[in-house]
């Protein structure tokens, strides 16, 4: 059975089948390159797949057997699970609604949608827009980190975009939208490649090959690793059952609030490329993260695009562990 039937704020992976892998060596991606992907996408922990049509009945049936749901958005403005189509969410493009982009503007988009989060599945990036990190972050890869903590904590569903939680720039010199839509990094280096992927490699940008899966996946420090965690995190009944209680920033730092029951997840993310102290609400311990947070006396310094999350129930009793 697809974790998609227990996940109550699932999390899709978008597909644009062209760039995402090859299969049979043309240079161009295909369903049987997104097949030999499969064991890679249940790895990032993702519940489903979202493509622009329906798959073959033979290959639907492989997605299946490694326990991911099919979604596909012929519709543009709707996401429709291939099993049951009634069964559907409207399509909240963060990216859209908060262009040009400020921390001010995002906050507002994210309070003006909190009470209905969960109607919607989110993202930070698609097919034919800019990459978040080129778009948001200016170019930093470290914003890869913070932006991916943003959508992963949201109590709702989320979808990546393909090459996103590798922390990929929009590519260089290419027209809009083609900086989204070049060929997924696999391999870093030509001798990594087989003979049948070598027309596939040397259509990757130059910029993303450093950031390949196959340097990325043994790094622990790496974004895709980084990503891991955080689709994990994602399965706390918090997230998974709550609501976006509060959203609030100060010079550039998000506070969310998410809350279910007697429990409560803060977190602090700093949008800005510099390193600032923050306060949370209460005495609490990092539920999880991240190396770019550290305590100093009754506050927490984060590093330039670094985040710190906090956990504690209504009577604010604080546990946690940490990550990083």
């Amino acid at each position: 059975m697809s974790s998609m039937h227990t996940a109550n704020h699932p999390t899709l992976y978008r597909i644009h089948p062209v760039s995402f892998r090859d299969g049979n060596g043309d240079g161009i991606g295909d369903v049987t390159g997104m097949m030999t992907a499969l064991p890679y996408l249940k790895r990032l922990a993702v519940d489903g797949l979202l493509l622009p049509k329906a798959l073959p009945p033979e290959a639907g049936a492989q997605v299946a057997s490694h326990g991911l749901a099919l979604w596909h958005n012929e519709d543009p403005n709707r996401i429709c699970l291939s099993a049951a189509p009634d069964q559907h969410y409207a399509r909240g493009v963060l990216a859209l609604e908060v262009a040009p982009f400020s921390v001010e503007k995002l906050v507002s988009v994210l309070n003006a949608h909190r009470h209905r989060l969960a109607e919607n599945v989110w993202s930070t990036g698609e097919v034919d827009q800019p990459r978040v990190v080129s778009h948001w972050g200016q170019g930093d890869l470290r914003s890869a980190q913070a932006f991916l903590t943003l959508l992963a904590l949201l109590p709702a569903p989320i979808c990546l975009y393909q090459g996103e939680e590798l922390g990929l720039p929009h590519a260089a010199g290419l027209q809009e939208p083609h900086g989204a839509q070049t060929p997924m990094p696999w391999h870093e280096a030509p001798e990594q490649v087989t003979a049948g992927e070598i027309h596939w490699y040397q259509q990757v940008a130059i910029e993303h090959r450093a950031l390949a899966i196959s340097r990325q996946q043994h790094d622990n420090n790496s974004t895709l690793r980084y990503c891991q965690a955080l689709l994990a995190l994602r399965q706390l009944p918090v997230i998974q059952h709550g609501e976006l209680s509060s959203v609030s920033q100060q010079d550039g730092v998000i506070r969310l609030c998410i809350t279910h029951q007697d429990q409560c997840l803060e977190a602090l993310i700093n949008l800005q490329p510099y390193t600032q102290p923050v306060v949370p609400s209460e005495a609490t311990i990092p539920l999880a993260w991240q190396h770019g947070a550290q305590q100093e006396g009754q506050q927490w310094v984060l590093a330039g695009f670094a985040s710190a999350i906090f956990t504690r129930n209504v009577n604010c009793e604080s546990r946690g562990v940490t990550h990083g």
